[in-house]
This record gives C-alpha cells, sequence and structure tokens, in this order.
C-alpha cells in the first residue's frame, strides 16, 4: 500500500477517512466564503460533519434584481486519499434562476466538469462542459465566485 499524502485525513485507526476529510474541506470552505462581499452568512450542516455548506448571498451586490440567494457547496474528498474530489457549487435565488459548477459523473456531458443553468424551476437544466484552473477547494471557491458574478452581469 502506497503511503498517504502529507495532508491527508486520517482515521483514528491509523487509515484515510474520506469523511473526516470532506468535512475539513468544507470547514475551510466556510470560513472563507464570508470573507467575499456578497456572503450575507455561511453554515456548515449538519452541524459536527459537514457534508455541506450553505451561504446566504446579497443577490444585488451580484447585479440580480432577486431578494435573496443561495450558494450550497457540497464537496466529498473521495474513498481514498488519491481520488479527485466531487464537487459542487450550486447557485438559486428568489427569482427562479438557479446555475451551478459541477465535477462529478453527470450523463449530460462527457466529462466530470460542467455548468448548469435554469431561468426558472419549470425549466430543464442546459449543460456546458467546462473546465477549471484548479482541484484546490479555496483556488476553486474564489473561482467560482468570479464566475457567479460574470454570470449574474451576463444573466
Amino acid at each position: 500500500m502506497p503511503p498517504l499524502p502529507p495532508d491527508a485525513m486520517v482515521a483514528f485507526d491509523g487509515g484515510y477517512d474520506p469523511g473526516e476529510a470532506s468535512h475539513t474541506v468544507l470547514l475551510e470552505l466556510r470560513r472563507t466564503v464570508t470573507r467575499h462581499p456578497v456572503v450575507q452568512h455561511a453554515s456548515g450542516e449538519p452541524p459536527g460533519q459537514f457534508s455541506r455548506v450553505v451561504a446566504t448571498l446579497d443577490p444585488v451586490v451580484l447585479g440580480s434584481s432577486a431578494d435573496e440567494g443561495t450558494l450550497t457547496i457540497r464537496w466529498y474528498a473521495g474513498e481514498t486519499a488519491a481520488s479527485e474530489p466531487e464537487f459542487a457549487f450550486h447557485y438559486s435565488d428568489s427569482s427562479g434562476f438557479d446555475c451551478g459548477w459541477h465535477y462529478e459523473p453527470n450523463p449530460h456531458v462527457e466529462g466530470r466538469a460542467h455548468y448548469q443553468e435554469r431561468s426558472t424551476p419549470d425549466d430543464d437544466y442546459v449543460y456546458e462542459e467546462i473546465a477549471f484552473s484548479s482541484l484546490q477547494p479555496i483556488r476553486l471557491l474564489w473561482e467560482i465566485l468570479e464566475r457567479l458574478e460574470d454570470r449574474q452581469r451576463d444573466h
């Protein structure tokens, strides 16, 4: 068995723990997202071992006329320390618009990286293959927030 990377999360028995690794990433994403001017509040859910972070956003700062917006971040570190993560950064607002940047298997696109969008909850999603500049959680968060601002300006 190959050695674990130095930053790998380990279980009490010394093995890699994907739940703990995912929680640790989400904890740092929750801390970091609150530094962005559009974010009013962020919480990890459920308490104790996060499976997602939910951030309340001010859509007006994004250039939207919606009253409220939410960014939900899911992160799964993978079954092994060497696995690629699976994640989703998904935005929705009170106008019905929602969109997301995902890195996970999806039958609508060839690769794992894709963007999806719909203008109203009754619309079907439109999918687009994309690429991310990094899969590092914090860099990715800032990239997604920038893309969200750009998308809202174009919407």
